[in-house]
């Protein structure tokens, strides 16, 4: 009878140290322990209401999107899909490529030679 409790205790030994690990890999399990997502703000100038250009919300979303993917973020995150669903929302499909250029530019083997000006001369 010895032998089969020895078997079982060694399971749950294994489970409890691999749930153990599981936690202290920096899980999600009770929330999440990142930034809140990036937001597209254009605020206010003195003198009046500001009227942002197209080009300064596209670059917005490029760089915010580069920010984002230095802070060991994934693509399948939540505050991926949020930034690049708020871009889309505020400048359409053009916001998404914008966020996704950004995104890219800092994953890329050469982040310091991206800008959003030069991703802008592409399109």
């Amino acid at each position: 009878m010895k032998g089969i409790e020895t078997v079982f205790a060694g399971i749950l030994a294994i489970v409890v140290l691999g749930v153990a690990l599981y936690l202290l890999a920096g899980s999600n399990i009770f929330g999440p322990r990142q930034p809140a997502p990036p937001e597209i703000v254009v605020g206010p100038t003195p003198g009046g209401p500001a009227v942002a250009s197209a080009e300064d919300v596209l670059c917005q979303c490029y760089d915010q999107a580069f920010d984002l993917a230095g802070e060991n973020v994934g693509v399948m995150s939540s505050q991926y899909r949020t930034g690049f669903e708020s871009c889309r929302a505020v400048a359409g499909a053009t916001g998404g490529e914008a966020w996704t250029a950004g995104w890219n530019a800092r994953v890329s083997s050469k982040p310091f030679q991206a800008s959003c000006r030069a991703w802008l001369r592409t399109i």
